[in-house]
């Protein structure tokens, strides 16, 4: 060993930590060892994954803080809460966080008042009793119903609706809807919250509704495009060419694009639906009441229905989840319901149908719907939109040749 050419330093280096109160090497002491006998510290190897622990640490305590690393070696978390705590391990300081926590609740929990019972139902009770039947009542579609339903039972696995109505405060409603990650889901559950509260409000089974002054959740909403000709094209080409999908299947498909009908809307057409000596279509809306609606029966859908053989009735007797999958094998990076925006479009830009009109056949609410989501002529050809040598009118009869070959490549499919 004496032969090692580090023999003598390495031994001084010993020394020293054992004359240091006998006491393990705190990451200090491996600095000043460096500078003095040249051995590697460790400190670059072991500071930065232990602060990261810790902090990870924090972020599972739910406490908010900063950490650092003392010149003596010793970790320390500073916070507005706690002030600053010392130690040299994740575990030390994880058990220090842990009791100020729990002296911080309890303390907490000693300056409220106590609360009187309240006569008032719970938040879920109203909800089966009240809210819920309520909405039934207003006969809205299946599927609203159901988006009610589902929202509210997040409410219920999160365990926020075991309380009396009374006992809310905007706080408790602001911490529950900022506990949800998802913009749209905290939307969809604001606006179900506000809603059930309003209606507390309005039977007087609570004084003010405590969701009034929350900011609303915003959500960058992306309304979908329709389908270019080129697209539509090559979309309707590989559909029809595959002798994999039933002739049935492809129908719907057709059918959605023909009619600018919802999923379901599609899914639930059946042979009585076609009114008035065949002249009149009758879609059963599957959004809110006013969705249900009438449409002409155009006579490129009305051969499309009459090549089928409906089964107890229905055109398209599948799920939801068939009617999915068959779109996808040919129609990404489009979902189905850019079908519907496609329809939309071409009646507008191409056929220049009123946009009042066009809202009616789609059962849209309110027209300005329509004019927001299906005035985009450059979805359906972005070169010839972009033509600055074309007018006009020039434009407008490109879109017109290209729409009509999409329609003939229809007809020759129908048998």
């Amino acid at each position: 060993l004496k032969s090692h050419p580090n023999f003598d330093e390495n031994i001084q280096f010993v020394l020293d930590l054992a004359s240091n109160s006998l006491q393990a090497p705190t990451l200090n002491n491996l600095i000043q060892s460096e500078q003095n006998y040249g051995i590697k510290s460790e400190k670059a190897v072991l500071e930065k994954p232990l602060i990261q622990e810790v902090k990870q640490m924090l972020i599972q305590l739910k406490i908010t803080a900063s950490v650092r690393t003392r010149k003596d070696g010793l970790m320390e978390v500073r916070s507005n809460s706690f002030g600053s705590v010392y130690g040299r391990t994740t575990q030390e300081l994880q058990e220090k966080l842990t009791k100020k926590l729990r002296e911080s609740k309890k303390r907490t929990k000693q300056s409220q008042p106590m609360r009187k019972k309240s006569k008032r139902p719970t938040l879920a009770n109203f909800y089966d009793t009240y809210y819920l039947p309520s909405k039934t009542d207003e006969k809205l579609a299946e599927s609203t119903l159901k988006g009610i339903r589902y929202n509210f039972s997040f409410v219920l696995k999160s365990g926020f609706a075991d309380k009396p109505l009374d006992f809310y405060q905007p706080k408790d409603i602001r911490e529950f809807l900022y506990s949800i990650e998802e913009t749209r889901k905290r939307q969809l559950v604001q606006g179900l919250l506000n809603n059930i509260f309003k209606y507390a409000l309005a039977l007087d089974m609570v004084e003010k509704n405590p969701c009034v002054n929350i900011v609303k959740t915003k959500h960058e909403t992306n309304v979908g495009t329709a389908f270019s000709f080129a697209e539509q094209k090559e979309f309707f080409k590989n559909l029809f060419a595959d002798k994999t999908i039933s002739y049935q299947k492809k129908c719907y498909l057709v059918y959605v694009y023909l009619t600018g009908t919802r999923r379901n809307e599609a899914l639930s057409v059946c042979v009585d639906d076609q009114q008035e000596n065949q002249e009149v279509l009758h879609v059963h809306g599957t959004k809110t009441q006013s969705s249900d609606r009438y449409m002409p029966l155009f006579p490129l859908v009305r051969k499309l229905l009459d090549s089928l053989s409906p089964i107890d009735g229905k055109y398209f007797p599948f799920s939801q989840f068939v009617a999915d999958t068959t779109f996808k094998k040919y129609g990404k990076p489009h979902k189905l319901h850019h079908l519907r925006h496609t329809f939309g479009t071409i009646q507008i830009c191409v056929n220049k149908m009123d946009a009042k009109t066009v809202s009616l056949y789609m059962g849209h609410s309110d027209v300005q719907t329509t004019l927001r989501i299906y005035t985009h002529p450059e979805q359906l050809n972005r070169a010839v939109f972009l033509n600055g040598k074309l007018t006009e009118s020039e434009k407008l009869e490109h879109l017109k040749r290209e729409y009509a070959e999409v329609l003939e490549m229809i007809k020759n499919f129908i048998k």
